[in-house]
Order: structure tokens, then C-alpha cells, then sequence
């Protein structure tokens, strides 16, 4: 079986187990809101609430924290070490506001190459390989000229590195333009994670990326609203009714300190310990809920479809 690449090294797929597919350990996302709440910055406290996790059952997670928000690859490291996790780390560049102002002046080749180092030889001077390219953004609705250039380089380092692509697109169906582009540089779209699937609640969004062969990311489940828990259900649901079990990843997307277990949130072990028993009353059996959490992840990570 291939090879994921986690902050501590090169582990075999089959080891990935239980995993969630869209998180953050370190974040800075102050350039949205001057606000503390936007800052995922402790050590200790991450490890508290990483270790929730770990003690529920988790395997693997994947930091799809990159360039701009405040990536810190040791301290990820050393979570990892502490904890026993596999994490997976991110690359490459978020979304326009969060960019260098460098990026407007270099090459799509320049920003692959960049993000090929982070793969193959490690983040900066720190020796920590990222293991997935993304998660790669757009800030509006349409993707801009420097986000378009974000992309292809991203489509050029998974030509290079064999990486999947995860993409980030809200409140828009903005995920089909860059799943276009990602196309016209050749990508195989069973590589490409859209995230935040849920925040464009309509369910032929859903299959038009299915039919393309990308897979949907619902990465905002939480029980602290009920209303909104209720909708992502409802997508999933019908995504499963429609065929699309096997094309389904669902993560938390911790990415503020409001979504800590200590500051009243549902952390990173909702999903682990209870989410179950509500995708049980839209049909999920044990064997559904192993496969969105096991299997899907893994074939997500390494293209094998087996």
C-alpha cells in the first residue's frame, strides 16, 4: 500500500485508521477579525484538546494550516510526538488576503516550486514534510488572477509529488471553478478534496462534483447548533441516497478558540465519540460510519481506489 507522508515521517497507508480530514492546530486567521478568538496559538492547550481526540479513539488528522495563517511545523511536531497521532500537514497558500505580496510578482512555477521544497525537502529550514497541497482558496465567489496562479502551481506540485489537492471555496459554488482549472492542468479530480462542502447547502453542488470525481468535504460538523448540525445531516443523507457513500470525508475544521472543548466548543472529538448516534437516525450503520471515517480518508490521501 503507498505511503502518506506525517510530520514525523513516511507511515503505510493502512495505518491511518480513524481519520479527520480538515482541521488546525496552529492558527492565525486575524487578518478576518482582530479578535483572539481567531488565534489557535498555545502549545499546552492544543495538546489538551488534540489529546481528546487520541484518547477517543483518533488515529490521524490533517493540519490543512499552510503558508500565511501562521503554520508552526514544529510545534506540530512535537503535538504529534506527544500524542502519537499521525498528522498530515498542509502546503502551498490559503486564500488572496493571507498571501505574501511576493506572490503577485512570481511565476505559477515559482509558487509549485515553493510548495514541491515544503514536500520533499521540508517546511523552511524546520525539516517537517508537509504531506497534502492545500488548503488551497478562494476568498470571494470567483477565484482571483493570484488565487488562479495558487492553483496551478498546486496542480504542478501534485504533478510532481503525487500529493492530493484540497481546495477551499465558502458560502459560493466557487469550488467548480477551481475544480475547472485544476482540470485544465491535467489533475485526475479523485485527488481533490473541496472543503466546506456544507457551506453551499444545495445538493446538485454536491453531485456535480461528484460527477467530476472530486470529493466532498462536510468539515464543519459540531453539536453546539442544532440547526446547523441538522442541515449537514441532511446533505449527507442525501448525498448517500444519491450514491456517493464512497466519495463522502467529514471533519470539525477547528479553527477558533471558541471550537476548543475548554472554551465550550465541541474540540476535535465530536465527531469520534459523538456523532454517531445522530448519522444513525439518517441510516448509518457501524460499517457506513468506518468507511466515511476509514476508508474514504485513506483513498482520499493516496488515489487507491481498492
Amino acid at each position: 500500500m503507498s505511503n502518506v507522508m506525517t510530520v514525523t515521517g513516511p507511515i503505510d497507508a493502512s495505518l491511518l485508521g480513524f481519520t479527520l480530514m480538515h482541521e488546525h492546530l496552529f492558527l492565525d486567521l486575524l487578518k478576518d477579525s482582530w479578535s483572539v478568538n481567531n488565534l489557535l496559538y498555545e502549545p499546552e492547550l492544543t495538546y489538551i484538546e488534540v489529546k481528546r481526540f487520541k484518547d477517543a479513539g483518533g488515529i490521524s488528522l490533517v493540519d490543512q494550516t499552510n503558508r500565511g495563517l501562521g503554520q508552526k511545523p514544529v510545534e506540530v511536531k512535537k503535538i504529534a510526538q506527544r500524542t502519537g497521532l499521525n498528522i498530515i500537514l498542509g502546503c502551498g497558500w490559503y486564500r488572496e488576503p493571507y498571501y505574501d505580496s511576493d506572490l503577485n510578482r512570481w511565476y505559477v512555477d515559482q509558487i509549485s516550486d515553493q510548495m514541491v521544497s515544503d514536500i520533499t525537502e521540508g517546511i523552511d529550514d524546520t525539516g517537517v514534510k508537509a504531506g497534502v497541497i492545500g488548503e488551497l482558496g478562494a476568498h470571494e465567489k470567483w477565484v482571483s488572477p493570484v488565487e488562479e496562479r495558487v492553483l496551478r502551481a498546486g496542480a504542478r506540485a501534485h504533478h510532481k509529488t503525487g500529493l492530493t489537492i484540497t481546495t477551499h471555496g465558502t458560502q459560493s459554488p466557487v469550488a467548480l471553478d477551481q475544480l475547472d482549472i485544476l482540470k485544465e492542468e491535467k489533475v485526475d479530480l479523485n485527488r481533490v478534496v473541496v472543503g466546506h462542502c456544507g457551506s453551499w447547502p444545495y445538493p446538485e453542488f454536491h453531485q456535480e462534483i461528484v460527477t467530476r470525481g472530486a470529493w466532498l468535504s462536510f468539515d464543519n460538523l459540531s453539536d453546539t447548533n442544532s440547526y446547523e448540525l441538522n442541515k449537514c445531516l441532511r446533505l449527507i443523507e442525501l448525498a448517500v441516497k444519491a450514491g456517493n457513500l464512497d466519495r463522502i470525508l467529514l471533519s470539525h475544521d477547528v479553527c477558533y478558540r471558541t471550537h476548543y472543548v475548554s472554551y465550550g466548543g465541541c474540540g476535535y472529538d465530536f465527531i469520534s465519540t459523538r456523532l454517531l448516534e445522530h448519522l444513525s437516525k439518517i441510516g448509518f450503520t457501524d460499517e457506513m460510519f468506518y468507511q466515511v471515517m476509514v476508508d474514504n480518508p485513506r483513498r482520499a490521501l493516496t488515489g487507491d481506489l481498492s
